[in-house]
C-alpha cells in the first residue's frame, strides 16, 4: 500500500509505502523490500501480543522517528481495523496516530535548540541568516521565504556537515506560520518532500517566536507539504495532516 502524507489542495505531500508483516524479517530483506517499494520511506508493521510495532526504512538504511511513515501506517491500520486511534511501538519510543474529521494527527517530542554557528559549507545563506541552532538537526533561520526558496546546495556540501541528522532551513511565512526545507542526504534523502519530524525542532521555536500555540507550516519542496501544528501535553507538539491512499 502507498499513501500520500502531508498533502492538501495545493501540496502533493510525501509518499510512503506500508507493508504488514506476519513476523519480522532480517534487516537486509527489509531494506530490499523498501527498495522494491521505491518510495522515500517504507513503514513495516508487525503485530505482537503487546500491539503494533513499526520500523521505517529509506532506500538506503533504517531511519528513526519518521513522521510521514507513522501517519501513513496509522491511516492504514485505522482503516483496516475500524479504529479511532492506534499506538505504534518502536525502538525509539511510541507514536499514537488519531483520526478525526478526515485529518490524522500524531504527538511528537518538542526539542529545545542549542545556539550554534553557520558552518562554512552554508556560506550561501550567510547574508540572510537570522539564527542557527541545533537539536537532532541543524536549523538555519533565514529572513525570508524567498531566501529559503533560493537556497541551492550541492550534495557534497551537505554530506560534509557534521553532528547533525539533517539540515533544516526555515523562515516565517506570515503571522500564523512558517516555511521550511529539509535535507538529509546521509540517510539517502537529498531533499525531503514533506517531513513530520522536522517540527520537533521547528514548532517549539516558532511557537515561541510568534507567541502562538497553533501554527500552519508549508514545506517548499518540489511536491509541497502542508502541516497543522499545535502544542501538546508536556514537551510535545501535535502534527495534523491529510493522508490519502494512492
Amino acid at each position: 500500500m502507498i499513501y500520500d502524507v502531508f498533502c492538501s489542495e495545493h501540496a502533493k505531500g510525501n509518499p510512503c509505502g506500508v507493508v504488514m508483516l506476519e513476523r519480522w524479517l532480517d534487516d537486509s530483506t527489509l531494506l530490499a523490500l523498501a527498495r522494491d517499494m521505491a518510495q522515500p520511506v517504507t513503514s513495516f508493521i508487525c503485530q505482537s501480543a503487546a500491539g503494533f510495532v513499526i520500523r521505517w526504512f529509506s532506500l538506503e538504511s533504517e531511519i528513526n522517528l519518521c513522521g510521514h511513515g507513522s501517519l501513513g501506517a496509522g491511516a492504514a491500520l485505522i482503516g483496516q481495523h475500524d479504529l479511532d486511534s492506534v499506538t505504534l511501538s518502536s525502538r525509539y519510543g511510541e507514536v499514537t496516530i488519531t483520526e478525526q474529521q478526515g485529518m490524522y494527527s500524531l504527538s511528537l517530542p518538542a526539542w529545545s535548540g542549542v545556539s550554534s554557528t553557520l558552518p562554512p559549507q552554508l556560506a550561501a545563506l550567510k547574508a540572510s541568516t537570522l539564527e542557527v541552532f541545533r537539536t537532532r538537526d541543524l536549523v538555519v533561520v533565514v529572513d525570508s521565504v524567498a531566501a529559503l526558496e533560493g537556497f541551492a546546495p550541492a550534495l557534497e556540501q551537505l554530506m560534509t556537515l557534521q553532528d547533525s541528522h539533517s539540515l533544516i532551513v526555515t523562515a516565517q511565512s506570515d503571522s500564523e506560520g512558517y516555511a521550511l526545507r529539509y535535507f538529509a542526504p546521509k540517510i539517502g534523502i537529498f531533499e525531503d518532500l514533506a517531513t513530520g519530524s522536522a517540527h520537533c525542532s521547528l514548532a517549539p521555536y516558532w511557537m515561541s517566536k510568534l507567541n502562538s500555540d497553533q501554527l500552519i507550516a508549508h514545506q517548499h519542496s518540489p511536491a509541497g507539504g502542508y502541516f497543522e501544528l499545535s502544542k501538546g501535553l508536556g514537551d510535545t507538539v501535535v502534527v495534523a495532516a491529510q493522508v490519502r491512499r494512492v
